[in-house]
């Protein structure tokens, strides 16, 4: 248990580094855009002069930078996102509404592409050799090196576009006479059949892979000579042992179903994060902005923190 508890204490000191480090350089690549917000406010013919100064103190757009460095840490690290300057509402509304749409999306293609994933994989990789194995495999490699957005803009144009079955854009139509769910799910299902392709092609190589390290095991062996089904061999005994790595990748898959909104969302014009964060650029709303890079940023750590956990849990040579 020491050795355990040593190890637990390392991460957590490294993760907390990480994330110093990222946020430093977040601000730093905000504070070096060469468009700022305090400009926008110069070019309004709106806004009056007296106005404008209030503004730019309110916001702390007069202050030093090191000043400005130190309450963005505080803010972020309090999770004080304060107030959008485009919306005129706290940074938190925006991201509770949008937040939860994205986990659904993303995390529903991943739990769903990784129980699809385990069992074919496991199953190609049992059946190695054959015609299944490499339709599988070239299929897999296919959609796993295929740029997420051209293949959803090809299924906008067929499905949406050409056939009309789904919208091409939106979350909800309170228009179209559907329950709600329905009418949610009716939204999601592009997006959705999108995400679980290009995630279930990594899954189903990474589980063929894994399994084909322990096919050859003794226990294996042993299983197959003693008469047990072979449902039982594959299963029970030998994806059951293949299963650490997956396990790990779908933790860290799922914190990563956040971050990898951006692109998919701007796509199919989905109202999550994604689509937030492109939006708060455009109009130079750091406050969005910077809160949702910071989401993101910790989501992924701590999946990474809990997956390197798991891997310690279970292979005591990980602690050394």
């Amino acid at each position: 248990m020491a050795g355990m508890s040593r190890y637990i204490a390392e991460r957590v000191i490294q993760t907390f580094i990480t994330l110093i480090i990222i946020l430093t350089l977040i601000f730093i690549m905000f504070e070096s855009l060469p468009a700022k917000p305090q400009d926008l406010l110069a070019q309004n013919p709106l806004i009056k002069p007296e106005d404008r100064e209030f503004l730019t103190a309110y916001f702390g757009f007069d202050r030093p930078i090191q000043e400005r460095y130190l309450l963005y840490m505080q803010h972020m690290l309090t999770f004080d996102f304060g107030t959008s300057f485009s919306q005129a509402e706290p940074v938190w509304n925006l991201l509770e509404e949008r937040i939860p749409r994205t986990l659904l999306l993303f995390g529903l293609a991943t739990i769903i592409s990784y129980l699809i994933g385990i069992y074919v994989g496991a199953y190609i990789a049992w059946k190695r050799g054959g015609v299944g194995d490499g339709t599988a495999v070239v299929t897999s490699l296919v959609f796993y090196n295929m740029p997420s957005f051209w293949i959803g803009l090809i299924f906008l144009l067929v499905f949406a576009s050409q056939l009309d079955l789904f919208p091409l854009t939106g979350w909800y139509d309170p228009s179209v006479d559907l329950w709600k769910p329905l009418n949610i799910l009716w939204h999601m299902t592009l997006p959705l059949v999108v995400l679980i392709l290009l995630n279930l092609a990594g899954t189903i190589l990474l589980m063929r892979t894994a399994m084909l390290d322990i096919i050859g095991e003794n226990y294996m062996v042993t299983a197959k000579a003693i008469g047990l089904p072979e449902r039982t061999v594959l299963y029970k005994h030998g994806a059951r042992n293949a299963m650490l790595p997956v396990v790990t990748s779908f933790i860290i898959s799922i914190v990563f179903s956040v971050s990898g909104a951006v692109v998919l969302e701007n796509v199919f014009t989905f109202p999550g994060v994604g689509a937030l964060y492109i939006r708060s650029l455009s109009q130079l709303d750091f406050p969005v902005a910077e809160a949702t890079l910071f989401i993101i940023t910790l989501l992924v750590l701590v999946g990474n923190f809990f997956a390197d956990l798991i891997y310690g849990y279970l292979d005591p040579r990980v602690r050394i």
